[in-house]
């Protein structure tokens, strides 16, 4: 195989709209958005080098990657992270970063490495929540849960497309908030999982799963917005009601649950907490919509963005 000029792999980002549990198989709603995006391109190089990105991650990956292939090196290739979305904000950054760099390294080399074992054992990804991943190759509104079967990545039980006159508003704080990643989810998930299920969390599951198959799908498919945004603010509240013991509430903090207040005192419908935010959606009927809001909320304080559902997977362009 001819090695190409350049590869370049272009994703978008990730809402996550809920766990279904606290506990493996976790399983959950969420929905790819064209923005903030992620872009990364990979050039032919004397030795293995990173020009700009995280360069610890980078490396982890292109280690796992080599072992998987059984290279004694890591590949030839230059890794230039062009554009990332902001980390630690709901937006599933880690995942489609992972991921892109996970693809271009098998694109630049040709070799046929399924989407799962890519997703699973080279990027590292999708160990509790699959959206991000499945969103990467395909897009659209995901809805995946396991079978506590062991599986290595849950499957995807539903995938939607919305209507393309939709549009979700994010909004997140400017400045680089306190948030919760790493060791310290990990931490959470330990104490959530520390204590015996109850019946609570077999009512919170059940709750969560009949909003997804009686209300959010049934809505989504018919263009429903009014019972979509509704039934999606019920599940995101659900949802973030089980991890009341980590983050105090529905929601994750003050600022979080203060600007879903207002969101929704002005109006806003579709209200919730993305993963551990502080990122928050409002979903939006239409693009005026969208930009009567943002308008309403503009302030430097908070960085707000217009984003569509993005119903197609990473793009690859070859240089």
């Amino acid at each position: 195989m001819e090695t190409p000029k350049r590869i370049r792999i272009e994703t978008g980002a990730r809402l996550h709209f809920g766990l279904l549990d606290t506990a493996p198989p976790f399983g959950g709603l969420g929905a790819m958005i064209d923005q903030p995006t992620t872009i990364v391109d990979l050039s032919p190089a004397d030795q293995w080098n990173v020009r700009r990105g995280d360069t610890q991650r980078i490396n982890r990956i292109a280690e796992r990657f080599s072992r998987f292939t059984g290279q004694a090196t890591l590949p030839a290739v230059s890794i230039d992270v062009i554009t990332a979305a902001p980390p630690h904000r709901g937006f599933g950054s880690g995942t489609q970063l992972s991921l892109a760099i996970a693809e271009g390294l098998r694109q630049f080399t040709g070799l046929p490495i399924p989407d799962e074992t890519l997703a699973v054992q080279i990027a590292d990804r999708g160990k509790r929540s699959a959206v991000g991943v499945h969103g990467f190759f395909g897009g659209g509104m995901i809805f995946e849960t396991g079978d506590d079967d062991g599986g290595a990545l849950n499957p995807i039980r539903q995938r939607v497309e919305l209507p393309p006159s939709w549009r979700l508003l994010t909004l997140s704080p400017s400045t680089m908030p306190q948030t919760v990643h790493g060791q310290q989810e990990s931490d959470h998930f330990a104490k959530l999982q520390s204590g015996s299920p109850g019946e609570s969390d077999h009512f919170h599951r059940e709750s969560l799963l009949r909003l997804i198959n009686d209300d959010i799908l049934p809505a989504a498919r018919a263009g429903n917005f009014s019972d979509f945004a509704r039934a999606i603010e019920s599940y995101n509240y659900t949802s973030g009601m089980m991890f009341a013991a980590t983050q105090g509430g529905p929601y994750n903090g003050r600022w979080v649950t203060d600007l879903v207040a207002s969101l929704q005192s002005a109006g806003a419908t579709g209200v919730g907490q993305s993963s551990w935010g502080p990122g928050v959606f409002v979903w939006c009927e239409d693009e005026p919509a969208a930009e009567r809001l943002a308008d309403q909320f503009a302030d430097p304080s908070i960085d707000i963005r217009i984003a569509r559902i993005k119903d197609s997977g990473r793009t690859v362009l070859r240089g």
